[in-house]
């Protein structure tokens, strides 16, 4: 009796750890960092040049999978069959000397907890203790597992044929087709999840984290959202003398002017303020010198339409090199204009250098009482309050206001936005610049160091 019961525990535990097995293979191989098998295999590791070349595979790789996955099955199958039938044989000579009834009931009963048992078992030893560990050593379980996988791809070979086939025969009569090479790649959306589970788990620090973010993000942005207001622009019309427009850069913390035929709605090019520094030098240096002409110093301007996504703007300026673009509304006007700089911020935050005025977006007021520029946009606003503010149609915490309030904007004005006061504080040529709301004091410290960063 002793020697049955120590055989069938020994099987149990062999079933259960040949599914241990399999699922450590699985994680381990689908986790498995190229640049550490690289590394393993330029020194040297045979097992590790056939993971990378595994793992670079995508049709091997599924291959190598599904064979995980079969031993998986199988295995548990075969405990649940075995481990139930044979216990309960165990027992058969106890429950032989029941009557029929009572034999029928504690039977149903055994073979319950039985079946609960070898779950829980299976389930604990044989699923999340090895998944946990091979996601901690991914390598190492990779490589100590692959010599057994191998033999197990080799053997289940023809079944994962089989059921591969049958599984893209169905597909296929449901008008669907799966791609093997695409299994494995991830979407911006996935690759957004991984970043936020990373950084919450302390894998990335935070200026990692949000630089990953907002690349990430950049994909969505379209030129309307980045650009600089119409209403914001320095420009100037084309026929101005060269010096009159030194003078204007000169006085301005930009090197580039956008210049306009008759209004700003038709911008036909850029001057450099570098042009009219060497146009002036030519000049002093010979009296014969032709003048300063704006139309031949002036340089071509990239026209863009706010609907553009931001990725392709920037792939425009880089390839026809354009540090600038202007950016045009439905009806062909001017809405605004789009630096490099404006894009870079997007990834990086902003930066500002030695001609900037300091006006951060966000700043925290004695009493917890916000302040908030008021072109900040309402997606970034929203990412940092407890409370959502509507963005429908509207882009910035000003535009909310302005629609809010239905007409022109005077300091001092409350807009009530459902149950929040927001007061207009600073408003410059019929534009909002200024805006502050209370906050609750919990979120005060978190608004502190979220200002830092925006």
């Amino acid at each position: 009796m002793v020697t049955s019961i120590l055989i069938v525990a020994a099987v149990v535990i062999l079933l259960i750890l040949i599914n241990a097995l399999y699922v450590a293979g699985e994680f381990a191989a689908v986790s498995a960092r190229r640049p550490r098998l690289a590394q393993l295999a330029d020194e040297g590791n045979r097992t590790a040049q056939y993971m990378l070349n595994l793992v670079e595979t995508p049709h091997h790789l599924d291959t190598y999978i599904a064979a995980c996955q079969l031993g998986i099955t199988l295995s548990s199958l075969v405990l649940g069959f075995y481990g139930q039938s044979q216990i309960i044989t165990l027992f058969a000579p106890r429950l032989g000397t029941l009557d029929a009834a009572t034999q029928a009931a504690v039977g149903s009963i055994l073979s319950t907890v039985i079946l609960l048992t070898l779950t829980i078992l299976q389930v604990i030893l044989g699923e999340l203790m090895p998944k946990n560990v091979a996601l901690q050593y991914p390598e190492r379980l990779a490589l100590l597992t692959a010599p057994i996988m191998r033999w197990s791809v080799a053997l289940f070979r023809p079944l994962i044929w089989l059921f591969n086939g049958s599984g893209q025969f169905l597909l296929r009569l449901m008008g669907r087709e799966v791609v093997a090479e695409q299994a494995h790649l991830h979407s911006p959306e996935e690759i957004l999840i991984l970043v936020e589970e990373s950084g919450a788990g302390g894998v990335l620090d935070a200026e990692e984290r949000r630089l990953l973010v907002n690349t990430l993000q950049l994909r969505n942005l379209t030129a309307r959202r980045v650009m600089i207001p119409r209403n914001h622009m320095l420009a100037a019309p084309v026929d101005k003398p060269c010096d009159e427009l030194f003078r204007i850069l000169a006085t301005s913390p930009y090197t580039r002017l956008p210049l306009f035929d008759t209004t700003i709605d038709t911008i036909v090019g850029v001057v450099h303020l570098k042009d009219l520094m060497q146009s002036y030098w030519r000049q002093q240096r010979s009296a014969g010198a032709a003048p300063c002409n704006v139309r031949e110093i002036m340089r071509g301007v990239l026209h863009v339409p706010d609907s553009a996504l931001v990725e392709e703007v920037m792939e425009t300026m880089q390839r026809q090199r354009y540090n600038m673009a202007v950016v045009v509304d439905e009806y062909g006007g001017t809405a605004g204009m789009i630096t490099f700089e404006d894009l870079v911020e997007e990834i990086i935050g902003e930066f500002q250098d030695e001609f900037d005025v300091e006006n951060p977006p966000l700043e925290l007021r004695p009493n917890n009482r916000l302040r908030v520029r008021g072109d900040v946009l309402l997606d970034d606003l929203n990412e940092v309050l407890t409370f959502p503010l509507p963005t429908d149609d509207i882009n910035t915490i000003g535009g909310l206001v302005l629609a809010t309030l239905g007409r022109i904007p005077r300091a001092g004005d409350i807009a009530q936005v459902g149950d929040l006061p927001i007061r207009v504080d600073r408003v410059v040529n019929n534009s909002i610049v200024a805006v502050s709301f209370p906050v609750q004091a919990e979120q005060a410290a978190r608004l502190r160091e979220i200002a830092k960063e925006l």
